[in-house]
């Protein structure tokens, strides 16, 4: 099941008055984990197996580590190895079997290996790092092990932020699931707004340009100002397709009393790299930030090490996102920008730092790195990248220049709504806060949003791009 499936619409509303219906903490987790199990399971049910598997994996091993703590750095172990065997199983298997069929090839040495053909479960990238998360913020002592079974497996697979995010931390999802919630109105129309702002986001721009894109993609051989039209309207899509997935998940968990983290910042306004992934997918690159780059050594030693550091961490996040090379690469491409910029940001020289405009400028040079990153991330082969980076530039066949004009306009009409979202959030909500004009500000949003879900909505909806994922 997904968000923009009309048997959500359903499912949420019985899920909502059950829930505020019961009489206690204890009855609302209880019946949202049966919630969040039928969702998740709603066309696969094995795929429940795994999550429990993870869950049970990390929940008993808290509990031993407190109970055996000379034994916890071992416990710890078991965890890991347990959560990434399933997920390398699962998500990698094939990815690593065809490249030693590659190798053997290569090799001239005669072989049967293959791809075996191993299906990938929905948000398994997403529940693994959580609850790995926990086991590690236990074993660090910076929380408690969770004692009752149902608190930590609502913690894990509440159907909010279940499969594809915001990856919460477990010290912040476990303590809340352990607390009363109380109903508040305005958290919940609050909730509500985010929800509808997402869906809108997702199924109106997102899924508009998506065709667009597609089609650019699936061209043998398109010129290069039409394949950059098409990663344009990606970069739109994309940032709609996830920030939309987000915001619903952030607005659903808010109408039932949790907060999740913000995810996304307006990363494409940021002016380097390291700030883009401040703002970018923000709670798997502080996951990333904090359970990879910190332990690797941070920014602690010499130039070359912290490079080094940097490269790991960034690449990791590359194949965390599919189990492809231009995943690899991409998040190589990455790790050299910020590499890069730490080298050469303090040397620029404070007049060039001071003059007008130099924020603009930066953010623009920072946008057209993202969108060629996005190119690497979007091609799926390195082949496919090779040949395109080898054509000349200049070549622009007249059956394609008037695809590349459409392509773009189409882009520029789909990002409109996300500039008015943003300038709106930043800079007139803070104003109506509190004032009468609050809510028919809220209400007319409402209308536009469910004006704009009603044209716009097709009967089967694509997938969000991070159940990949």
């Amino acid at each position: 099941m997904t968000f923009v499936q009309q048997e959500f619409l359903v499912f949420f509303a019985v899920v909502l008055a059950l829930y505020w219906g019961v009489p206690n903490r204890r009855w609302q987790n209880g019946m949202l984990v049966v919630a969040s199990a039928i969702f998740y399971g709603w066309v696969h049910p094995w795929f429940l197996i795994l999550l429990y598997v993870a869950a049970g994996i990390d929940y008993f091993g808290a509990i031993a580590m407190e109970r055996w703590p000379e034994q916890k750095k071992s416990v710890l172990v078991v965890s890991l190895i347990g959560n990434l065997s399933m997920l390398g199983y699962f998500k990698y298997c094939d990815f690593f079997l065809t490249n030693v069929a590659g190798i053997l090839d290569a090799l001239g040495i005669h072989n049967s290996v293959g791809a075996v053909g191993v299906f990938l479960p929905a948000g398994i990238s997403f529940y693994t790092f959580q609850s790995m998360a926990y086991s590690i913020d236990v074993y660090r002592g910076e929380m408690k092990a969770c004692r009752h079974p149902v608190d930590y497996l609502l913690a894990v697979s509440l159907f909010c932020h279940l499969v594809a995010g915001p990856v919460q931390r477990a010290s912040n999802l476990v303590m809340q699931t352990e607390t009363p919630r109380r109903w508040d109105t305005a958290r919940f129309f609050s909730g509500f707004g985010l929800a509808m702002w997402g869906a809108f986001t997702k199924v109106v721009v997102a899924d508009t340009v998506s065709p667009y894109v597609d089609k650019v993609y699936a061209m043998p051989d398109p010129s290069t100002p039409l394949l950059m039209a098409g990663t344009l309207g990606f970069t739109v899509q994309i940032l709609a397709d996830f920030a939309g997935y987000s915001n619903i998940a952030r607005g659903t968990a808010r109408m039932l009393g949790f907060d999740l983290m913000l995810n996304f910042d307006a990363p494409y306004i940021a002016a380097t790299p390291s700030e883009f992934w401040r703002r970018w997918h923000i709670s798997f690159s502080s996951w990333i930030r904090d359970y990879v780059y910190i332990p690797l050594g941070g920014s602690r030693g010499g130039p070359g090490r912290v490079a080094l550091n940097t490269m790991a961490a960034m690449m990791i996040s590359g194949l965390w996102h599919g189990a492809s090379w231009n995943f690899v690469v991409w998040g190589a491409y990455h790790g050299v920008l910020q590499v890069v910029y730490r080298y050469v940001e303090p040397r620029v020289p404070a007049s060039l730092r001071a003059m007008p405009g130099g924020r603009v400028l930066a953010t623009v040079l920072m946008f057209g790195f993202t969108v060629f990153g996005w190119f690497l991330f979007r091609a799926l082969e390195l082949g496919r990248i090779a040949h395109v980076l080898a054509q000349d530039p200049t070549a622009w066949p007249e059956d394609q220049q008037i695809a590349t004009v459409v392509v773009l306009a189409v882009t520029a009409a789909a990002a409109v709504p996300l500039v008015i979202g943003h300038l709106v959030e930043r800079y007139v909500l803070p104003k109506l806060e509190g004032s009468p004009w609050i809510w028919p500000a809220r209400t007319t949003a409402w209308a536009v949003f469910a004006v704009g879900l009603f044209l716009f909505v097709r009967m089967s909806a694509a997938e969000f791009i991070y159940f990949a994922f």
